[in-house]
């Protein structure tokens, strides 16, 4: 059996359906995480391993266990940002050849874009890619704000964020000298030109840099802002964006999930690079409503022989519009939204087919989240 380890450091819950993916796939899965975590509230995994709550002594946990022979892990899935960053930055992990045992990536040259977004640029820079004109910032005492090489309106990035934190507009000059000077000091930042166009999510799995599937789509709702994480997406198949992740897997050199984010420019007809986490994201599981089932993929991985079928949902031009259940429901509470409330009581465009009735641990758990939330912003 091809032994799988998802290790988290954070209580993510972008994870609570991949061990079910995973053994789709043929895998049998453990987890390395906390006694409060997401992992552990689906019936899809085999064995818990309680992780330390501190960060050092969670890596070395980690890296003892990857190292250890009798384990036998045939592949370890690092669940969030701030995980990849901590290893991306391990002595332990200094060459290639033990940086592959656990690292998503397979020449540590890359390991720059673990965590970074800052490494992103660099190395959109470096090969080639489209990404919008950026600047790094690490708190230089020389900086000064007027001199700044970009065109309005720019972002400012914290260096290590997720889910739209960190994140400032600017639109002008004056706006940008505001913000700057309530930059938080703990972080380095990626100031960066903003690109209007079509936000475009990817998720994708690559084995030594070779790309076995990818799911793309649309986003068509946002959790809060449009810097936040999206709540629904509308899939479709395209051919650019397929030899464009082949040409990235490559490059970058991913082994293993990446979430991935274009803005698609209309006027320039580029598809610009913004985001690139090498991770698993809460659309994985979904694939297989959209005819690019990852579960297919990982058996492609397990066995280089498998055939995976065609993709016909997708086929002469069709789209699937996929709603995350429990983080699109959240969505609609904070806002009030009845509307889309509405949507999922009537199960519009098929929507209850994204309730995960599938294992009914998941489903009892999200409820009782759903509802804690529910009475919780009712005493607010």
């Amino acid at each position: 059996m091809y032994k799988v380890l998802v290790a988290c450091l954070e209580n993510w819950d972008t994870l609570m359906e991949l061990p079910f993916v995973l053994t789709e796939g043929g895998c049998s899965v453990d987890v390395f995480c906390s006694k409060n975590s997401w992992l552990l509230k689906n019936k899809f995994y085999k064995n818990w391993i309680e992780c330390p709550s501190e960060n050092e002594e969670y890596k070395k946990k980690l890296l003892e266990i990857a190292f250890d022979s009798s384990a036998g892990y045939n592949w370890i899935i690092l669940g969030d940002e701030k995980l990849l960053k901590m290893l991306s930055e391990c002595d332990e992990l200094k060459n290639n050849e033990a940086a592959k045992k656990v690292l998503p990536i397979t020449d540590l040259k890359n390991k720059v874009l673990m965590g970074s977004k800052y490494g992103l640029c660099r190395l959109c820079e470096e090969y080639g890619f489209k990404t919008p004109a950026f600047f790094g910032y690490f708190h230089q005492p020389m900086f000064n704000p007027d001199s700044l090489p970009l065109k309005f309106p720019i972002l400012l990035k914290q260096d290590l964020s997720w889910g739209g934190g960190g994140i400032i507009q600017c639109n002008s000059a004056s706006d940008f000298k505001l913000a700057f000077q309530k930059l938080n000091p703990v972080y380095p930042y990626v100031f960066q030109e903003l690109i209007e166009g079509k936000d475009i999510g990817v998720e994708a799995l690559f084995n030594n840099g070779v790309l076995l599937n990818y799911n793309a789509g649309e986003v068509k709702s946002y959790f809060k802002s449009k810097f936040s994480f999206t709540t629904k997406r509308s899939y479709f198949l395209n051919e650019e964006i397929r030899i464009l992740l082949e040409k990235i897997g490559a490059a970058f050199t991913i082994n293993g999930f990446a979430s991935i984010q274009f803005i698609y420019n209309e006027l320039d007809n580029q598809y610009y690079l913004i985001e690139c986490d090498l991770r698993p994201n809460f659309y994985i599981p979904y694939g297989r409503f959209t005819g690019q089932d990852f579960s297919e993929a990982i058996k492609k991985k397990i066995n280089p022989n498998y055939q995976i079928a065609p993709n016909t949902k997708l086929a002469n031009n069709k789209t699937i519009e996929v709603a995350l259940f429990y983080r699109d429901i959240i969505k609609c509470l904070k806002r009030r939204d009845l509307l889309g409330l509405l949507q999922w009581v009537i199960n519009y465009k098929g929507y209850w087919r994204f309730i995960p009735l599938y294992d009914f641990k998941l489903f009892k758990n999200m409820m009782k989240e759903l509802c804690f939330y529910k009475l919780l912003n009712r005493k607010h």
